[in-house]
């Protein structure tokens, strides 16, 4: 089961295009590639195939694993698909707003 909406992913801000970071939030735990990431406000940046995720709060950053896939359609907004995977969601997908770019986790 595809869940859309069960994150609040909020576009905070957008970061220089060229350094290809977001600022996003996260309403509940949720696993992305290897790393388990609590609920809050991270900035996410990817560079070739390393995904960072950096909380806000805290400062702590973790890396995991990711690819960059280009679409033929912009998104308009940040989104994400996931699946509930025991007590967390599993994000499959980080489509990145205002972008044909989207981050694949395997």
């Amino acid at each position: 089961m595809k869940l859309r909406g069960l994150f609040v992913f909020a576009v905070l801000g957008l970061s220089a295009a060229s350094a290809k970071s977001y600022q996003i939030v996260l309403d509940s735990t949720a696993k992305a590639g290897n790393v388990t990431l609590k609920p809050g406000r991270y900035e996410v940046a990817v560079d070739a195939s390393k995904v960072r995720f950096k909380n806000l709060s805290s400062g702590k950053s973790t890396e995991t694993e990711g690819r960059l896939e280009n679409t033929e359609k912009k998104f308009q907004d940040t989104s994400i698909n996931a699946t509930k995977e025991g007590s967390a969601n599993e994000i499959h997908e980080i489509n990145l707003g205002g972008t044909k770019t989207k981050i694949v986790f395997e």
